[in-house]
Order: C-alpha cells, then sequence, then structure tokens
C-alpha cells in the first residue's frame, strides 16, 4: 500500500505472520509489516510486528470510509502504538491524513521521542489504489482461525 504527498511517501507492505504456528489465536494473526517512509528527501525502511490480521481489516474499512466520504472516525489507533492514521480531509476527493509514526515504527532521521505524523495527499484514484493493494496483501495472510 502507498500513498504520497508533496513531502514524501508512506509505503506498507505484509510480510509475513510473526508465528508460523502458534496454539494462541491473538499470537497466530501477527503480522510482520515493512514501513517506508520517504520525508524531504530522507528514507527509512522498519520492519516489525506492528499489526495483526484484523487490524488490517479493520484498516481497510476505515480507508474505504475515507474513500466513500463517509468516515467512520477521524482517526484508527491499534493494539500497537506505533501506527496511526488520522483522517483531516476536506473533501472533494482530495484527501488529508496523517500518519503517526512512533516507537519501532519511528524513522530514524527523526530525533527526538515524540511521534511522527507523516503526511500524505492521495486523490481518490491513489486511495482507491491503496485499498486496492492492502486487500491483495490481506488475501495472502488471511485471518487465522
Amino acid at each position: 500500500m502507498k500513498l504520497t504527498g508533496p513531502e514524501g511517501v508512506f509505503e506498507l507492505n505484509i510480510l509475513d505472520y510473526e508465528y508460523s504456528d502458534s496454539p494462541f489465536f491473538l499470537d497466530r494473526n501477527w503480522l510482520i509489516v515493512s514501513l517506508r517512509t520517504r520525508h524531504n528527501g530522507r528514507e527509512c525502511v522498519r520492519t516489525a510486528p506492528l499489526l495483526s490480521t484484523w487490524e488490517i481489516e479493520l484498516l481497510l474499512k476505515w480507508m474505504r470510509s475515507v474513500a466513500s466520504e463517509r468516515e467512520l472516525s477521524p482517526k484508527l489507533t491499534f493494539i500497537e502504538p506505533g501506527l496511526g492514521f488520522n483522517n483531516v480531509s476536506r473533501h472533494n476527493n482530495q484527501y488529508t491524513l496523517r500518519i503517526k509514526l512512533s516507537n519501532e515504527a519511528q524513522p530514524n532521521w527523526h530525533a527526538d521521542n515524540t511521534p511522527f505524523w507523516m503526511p500524505v495527499t492521495p486523490d481518490h484514484d491513489e486511495l482507491e489504489h491503496a485499498i486496492g493493494d492492502l486487500e491483495n496483501q490481506l488475501r495472502q495472510f488471511p485471518v487465522r482461525n
């Protein structure tokens, strides 16, 4: 999934399940994700178990609601606090999203301990493409019962 803006790029890619086999439902559904950020010419790649399969489903539902301008909530947070999304759009098929990156997701070029808020401004087509890409990735790593 890729979202862009005038100052940079945010990419999220599912790499694998964190545990190949676990007797615990929660553990079976943690995903290792790669986050690539580029902001004002600085780039960073972070890889960590930041999201679960059902949180990817939640992210997809949230992104669809933003794209349809029937927003479920202006903010989306997850169990692991390293990643979050905030919609500050004014509509008209131009979106303004802020992506919170902290803890394991924080770019190495962000020096202080406060979260970095990555601004992205996808148009409707880019947002729909990002949704489709993330749906395809989730098909490869579905919720495991």
